[in-house]
């Protein structure tokens, strides 16, 4: 367990939860057809997915194991604002797969958020990525040697 962990663990040990850094073979239901999607609950927000959520989660789906790409990359892609994105992946309700949500990052190569929270879950994204062949700085940023493993080759339909 790294010192991070460790010091995190000490501060605040209610909020330690092993489940989200296991890796999970789980593939959550996510629904394809327009009858399906304009029924579909999202769970964090009780609320339906928007058809802009889609996209981003669409887009998403697309970044292989081992990769990642930036909020700004999927952005670029359908047109959209950064923040638009990190917004709808905060709500991603079939995170870790088939939306891997984990695998977006800044486009300055920081780890950025996790679940919609910048401060405390950061590691967990961080321990994710690395069981997926990535490696970081002690700061958090993508390691150079890395930075080839950026994705952006979105197929927009």
């Amino acid at each position: 367990m790294n010192s991070m962990k460790k010091n995190f663990i000490k501060l605040a040990p209610e909020l330690y939860d092993k489940k989200h850094v296991e890796k999970t073979t789980e593939v959550k239901f996510f629904p394809t057809s327009k009858t399906q999607r304009g029924s579909f609950i999202n769970p964090k927000t009780d609320r339906v997915v928007t058809e802009f959520e889609y996209r981003v989660y669409e887009l998403c789906k697309q970044i292989p194991e081992g990769y990642f790409s930036t909020y700004k990359a999927m952005a670029d892609a359908i047109g959209s604002g950064s923040r638009a994105v990190g917004n709808a992946l905060r709500k991603n309700p079939f995170a870790p797969l088939p939306v891997p949500c984990h695998r977006v990052i800044t486009s300055d190569f920081f780890l950025g958020g996790f679940d919609g929270d910048t401060r405390t879950k950061i590691f967990w994204k961080k321990e994710i990525l690395e069981d997926e062949g990535l490696v970081f700085d002690a700061k958090g940023y993508v390691d150079q040697s890395m930075r080839d493993r950026l994705f952006r080759d979105f197929v927009v339909s």
